[in-house]
């Protein structure tokens, strides 16, 4: 077969026309994209690094990192989920690695993941990144309120559990001032101190308080429960006593005084819970714990005059002393005792044991104030305000340092006092020794002087005796001598000599 040369030329030509129309469909197809791509290039990588961050109440920021080789990527595909709930498509994006999810519900928690989308399709997953939307503060817990004083009360509160997200920036007070009525805002605080305190309030009326926390996305809930309390009655306005009047002192034996008078004019505005009674210018009853207005004062000297004052307690403090006032004991004569020591010295002894007790009584008076002071002070430093403690903790001090001076003053006069009447009490026990022996002499010459006179009066009887029988002997001595002349002239000598022997036998 002989094919001519211009058939040769036109075949060359079919073949070529129809090649470069085969190469230029290939490329149209692929363009178009009706012919797979699979076999040419796979679907992309996981996008890395997804992280989800709550903006607000109902917004949440994505924002992830492209896959490691993003050749070819033209998009994202997002998908959400609540809870447990199956996930949903959420936006087809551009080539961007950023997201803004809005039209959210409060206080929700979200969950998400992005794709990557190519020519050949979309691909795995990224990881799991999960949000929850901000929301307002869950309420505070633990309201408390502490009455301060007639027109002040501070409150105090624990800061909420949740705090919906984002910082607590401040609390809303809230007040009913009847107890009865409604709430209203009083002060919105602009930090987050758990404390406030309640001013210029009305005396002894009752206050209900409850509380609100503040973020930035709003005011939170309110307390579930609400307080009360009721503030301090106004204080009558006190001071010491004034002077008690009247003082008299009358003399009721040789060793004791009667004080009574009147109670002070104005007692202070408190009562008056005893009296202090000076005695010369030195404290004999520190306080009588009582508001009798009479005092017996005994164990004195007598002949001794003394010098007395006395000055009202109220709970504030002491008051003024009154108008000194004398008196004297009676005088009497000082007897020996049994056991040789004078009554003036059993006095002292007596006076001194009564300083003594009086003394122990300061000491445990003192300790006593002290220790309600200190008691009083803890109190106060505790419920101060921080910026006021040391203030109340330097006043405190001041406090208890006037209440020691006061003390030790009382107790210089007592020891004073003290060694006066030690001092006093030697001297007159030297003076009762005295007195004892001259006492002994005394008696030892009034003995003699009784024997004496009983040895005069053993005379005198006897001379006595002698005088009454003289008589009697004289009569009978005449009549015997007679009876005797006669007889010796009538008979012999032998009656002579019987005669004679009668009348020796009545000698």
């Amino acid at each position: 077969m002989v094919i001519s040369k211009n058939f040769q030329v036109y075949t060359v030509k079919t073949l070529g026309l129809s090649l470069v129309w085969l190469l230029l469909f290939g490329a149209l197809v692929t363009q178009g994209g009706i012919l797979s791509a699979s076999a040419i290039e796979p679907v992309p990588l996981s996008p890395r690094n997804l992280n989800a961050s709550s903006v607000s109440d109902t917004q949440i920021f994505l924002i992830w990192d492209t896959p490691v080789n993003a050749t070819g990527v033209t998009g994202y595909q997002l998908e959400y989920k609540t809870g447990s709930n199956p996930y949903s498509v959420l936006s087809l994006t551009g080539n961007l690695t950023t997201y803004l999810h809005t039209g959210l519900v409060a206080n929700t928690t979200y969950t998400y993941r992005v794709s990557a989308i190519n020519s050949a399709g979309i691909g795995n997953p990224s990881n799991e990144s999960t949000a929850t939307t901000l929301s307002v503060p869950s309420a505070p817990t633990n309201l408390s309120a502490i009455v301060i004083s007639s027109s002040q009360i501070n409150l105090g509160w624990t800061a909420p559990s949740n705090d919906g997200g984002t910082a607590i920036t401040g609390y809303k007070i809230l007040r009913d001032s009847s107890c009865t009525g409604t709430f209203a805002t009083i002060s919105t605080t602009t930090n987050s101190s758990t404390k406030y305190s309640d001013t210029g309030l009305a005396a002894n009326t009752c206050y209900r308080y409850n509380i609100q926390a503040i973020n930035a996305i709003g005011v939170g809930s309110i307390a579930t429960s609400n307080v009360t309390a009721t503030t301090q009655s106004i204080p009558i306005q006190t001071h010491v006593p004034n002077f008690p009047t009247g003082l008299d002192v009358k003399t009721t034996s040789n060793t004791s005084l009667n004080l009574t008078w009147a109670a002070p004019s104005d007692n202070g505005g408190a009562a008056i819970t005893g009296y202090l009674i000076q005695r010369n210018g030195t404290a004999i009853v520190i306080n009588t714990f009582s508001n009798k207005t009479s005092y017996a004062d005994t164990n004195l000297l007598p002949s001794h005059q003394q010098t007395y004052q006395i000055a009202a307690w109220n709970s504030i403090g002491l008051g003024a002393f009154s108008n000194p006032v004398s008196g004297i004991t009676n005088s009497t004569v000082i007897l020996p005792s049994g056991n040789g020591t004078n009554q003036t010295s059993a006095n002292l002894g007596k006076l001194i044991s009564d300083l003594e007790h009086q003394r122990n009584q300061l000491l445990q008076q003192q300790r006593q104030e002290t220790l309600v002071l200190i008691h009083d002070c803890r109190a106060q430093i505790k419920n101060a305000s921080s910026e006021n403690k040391t203030q109340v903790a330097q006043d405190c001090k001041v406090t208890i340092k006037e209440s020691r001076t006061k003390y030790t003053d009382l107790k210089n006069q007592l020891n004073t006092e003290l060694t006066n009447l030690k001092t006093q009490l030697k001297l007159q026990l030297h003076e009762d020794k005295n007195q004892k022996r001259s006492d002994n002499e005394t008696k030892h010459s009034e003995n003699e002087t009784d024997h004496s006179e009983n040895k005069i009066n053993q005379l005198e009887n006897m001379t006595e005796h002698f005088t009454l029988k003289l008589p009697n002997l004289q009569n009978n001595m005449t009549q015997h001598l007679k009876i005797s002349s006669e007889k010796q002239n009538g008979k012999d000598s032998h009656n002579h000599g019987k005669h004679n022997q009668q009348g020796n036998n009545q000698n």
